[in-house]
């Protein structure tokens, strides 16, 4: 019954937001439509570390070479980033699965046409960490202890996934500064914080319990997404994206620390780690693995997340 009320909500914010949305989208139609004319395209983007091509291939001219106009729009929230998503406002951006899924069991057209970033054995995405003044130092200490998450989101899929067959008992905290506060005050035994600021909450004194780096398999992706509208109306404009996309990448991983000052930038990471953050590497686009879908929807399922029948070829964006 709640999953079925939160879909009639996110419905009506829909619809809200579309009607809201429709001058921005005619306007878009009309600065693309000319002969010869580059494909408009706004991009959404969160303060994260993912999303450092988008803002390469838009300020060095790569986009444009590939015969788009983009323009990289940034948010602080997933609320404000799917809302203007879901308004036609953005054509594209960066998302994570359970986002999509939401969204998609709404009746939304939303694909994933790539994976994004995800982490790797030098470097984590998300992690489970503990206070500075707690004594946990394993998964296995948080049976019945505190841990602060935002639920029903990505945050918790990590959690869920990070504890396996470990209960402990997840506190409400959505606003992630006060979550990361709260955890360096001692107010919450332990949290699950994305970088930077796991790395950051770790530099002033709590303790690393997990991380998605220590699984042998990936959890913490994040996707880039493209409205189902915008790509039957510009097909092409998906793979001069992508190559434009591995195109930054490749100029990102070539020389790495030429790009920290904009991570740290982008990704709002504190002046405290500003000189040591790990840079990630960056990958080149490829499809979203079905493997790890599944798990998503799996477990989405059981939390009453996702109460419409939804397939990995839904959702995929068929790459042709």
């Amino acid at each position: 019954m709640a999953g079925k009320r939160r879909g009639i909500g996110i419905l009506i914010v829909i619809m809200v937001l579309i009607v809201a949305g429709v001058p921005g989208c005619l306007e878009q139609q009309e600065e693309a439509g000319g002969e010869g004319a580059a494909i408009a395209m706004k991009v959404g983007a969160m303060p994260d570390e993912a999303t450092l091509p988008y803002y390469v291939a838009e300020r060095e001219g790569i986009f444009a070479a590939h015969g788009l106009n983009v323009t990289v729009v940034p948010f602080m929230s997933a609320l404000e980033r799917d809302s203007a998503f879901i308004a036609g406002e953005t054509d594209a951006g960066e998302n994570d699965p359970v986002g999509v899924l939401v969204l998609r069991n709404a009746g939304y057209d939303i694909k994933i046409v790539s994976r994004e970033l995800e982490e790797t054995p030098e470097k984590m995405r998300f992690a489970i960490l503990s206070s500075p003044q707690s004594d946990i130092r394993s998964v296995a200490d948080l049976e019945g202890k505190q841990l602060a998450i935002s639920s029903n989101t990505v945050i918790e899929w990590i959690t869920d996934t990070l504890l396996g067959d470990v209960q402990a008992i997840k506190i409400e905290e959505k606003k992630v500064p006060i979550r990361m506060q709260l955890l360096l005050e001692g107010k919450y035994e332990a949290a699950t914080l994305a970088e930077p600021l796991a790395s950051y909450a770790i530099y002033k004194g709590a303790h690393l319990i997990s991380s998605d780096s220590m699984f042998n398999e990936t959890i913490g992706y994040t996707v880039i997404v493209f409205r189902g509208e915008f790509i039957d109306e510009h097909p092409e404009s998906v793979a001069k994206f992508l190559a434009a996309y591995d195109e930054a990448v490749d100029r990102i991983n070539a020389h790495p620390e030429q790009y920290r000052e904009r991570v740290v930038e982008i990704a709002k990471v504190p002046e405290e780690i500003a000189s040591t953050y790990q840079m990630a590497t960056y990958m080149k686009a490829a499809p979203y693995p079905q493997e790890s879908f599944d798990q998503v929807l799996s477990w989405m399922e059981r939390k009453g997340l996702v109460t419409e029948a939804i397939s990995y070829d839904d959702v995929m964006y068929n790459r042709g």
